[in-house]
């Protein structure tokens, strides 16, 4: 099984037609399609014009989505609720030019607002791509942000091969006070 499909698999576990979601790369809009079907509103980003009209074909029939051409790192100019679940799918838009991908400093900046965004007990699934350019500079970064924050990863995915990606599904667990 590949992560997207450990991804797709397990989110549906995860949110209700009653929850807010967020794709913070939509791409070619296969995560957007998937939360759309499953959720009552859903925010997807991507840079790249490309990749929201790719997503716009995808959810045709959805009117439960808000596409958004921006950064992900600029995620609470366009939320300003609590989001049940993020997915971050990072990369670059695949079938496109590979000049234009995430990088770890902008991914780091939508993370940590996107957990700022997350309700209770919500989660961050974030897939990395260790193979691809930027790829590892992102999961070092971001792993480390999560170690030294002592966020907890529910579950992580990868396949037994070589730099195949990783999937960590990060859940907000409540602070006491």
């Amino acid at each position: 099984m590949n992560n997207n499909t450990f991804v797709h698999k397990y989110i549906r576990s995860l949110i209700s037609k009653d929850d807010i979601t967020a794709d913070m790369t939509a791409g070619n809009g296969n995560d957007t399609f998937l939360l759309a079907g499953l959720s009552k509103k859903v925010y997807a980003f991507d840079i790249s014009k490309e990749a929201i009209n790719n997503t716009l074909e995808r959810i045709r029939g959805y009117d439960n989505v808000v596409l958004i051409n921006d950064s992900h790192a600029n995620v609470e100019k366009y939320i300003k609720e609590k989001v049940r679940l993020f997915i971050f799918n990072l990369g670059y838009l695949p079938g496109s030019d590979r000049s234009s991908i995430t990088s770890a400093d902008t991914t780091l900046e939508a993370f940590k607002k996107a957990y700022e965004l997350l309700e209770e007990n919500g989660y961050i699934v974030i897939t990395f791509y260790l193979k691809q350019k930027g790829g590892l500079d992102e999961y070092y970064l971001l792993t480390d942000y999560i170690n030294k924050n002592r966020f907890q990863i529910t579950e992580t995915y990868r396949q037994d091969k070589p730099f195949s990606p990783v999937t960590f599904i990060i859940r907000k667990i409540s602070q006491a006070r």
